[in-house]
């Protein structure tokens, strides 16, 4: 557990020193495409899957907060997304749902859409 709370607060920080507010650049469909950024959104999504797939209380990671409105509120966007999947089975399932989750939110980071 203390892992995991050291993991979400080291991404959101990794993101904040790189000066974007995902949560509100999201909203806005201005994300500007930064590959380290991206690349902690999605450590900080497989984080959230894993302790979602380790049976990990999904009140325990929303009482985690960052110090930053925006990035606690995509904090629970993402762990409300990853608490809505199964816990699966066997480690294999859980790897792949982890890795699936994590390259989800990547992806979605590289190439916002717009609304």
């Amino acid at each position: 557990m203390f892992k995991v709370r050291w993991t979400v607060l080291a991404v959101m920080s990794a993101i904040s020193f790189a000066g974007v507010s995902l949560a509100q650049a999201q909203t806005q469909g201005e994300i500007q495409t930064n590959q380290k950024v991206c690349d902690a959104f999605r450590t900080l999504a497989g984080s959230i899957m894993q302790s979602r797939q380790n049976g990990e209380s999904k009140a325990s990671l929303l009482a985690v907060k960052s110090g930053n409105p925006d990035h606690d509120k995509l904090g629970a966007m993402l762990i409300e997304e990853a608490y809505s999947q199964p816990v699966l089975d066997s480690p294999e399932l859980k790897s792949i749902a982890i890795n699936k989750f994590a390259d989800k939110w990547r992806n979605t980071c590289n190439h916002p859409v717009s609304g």
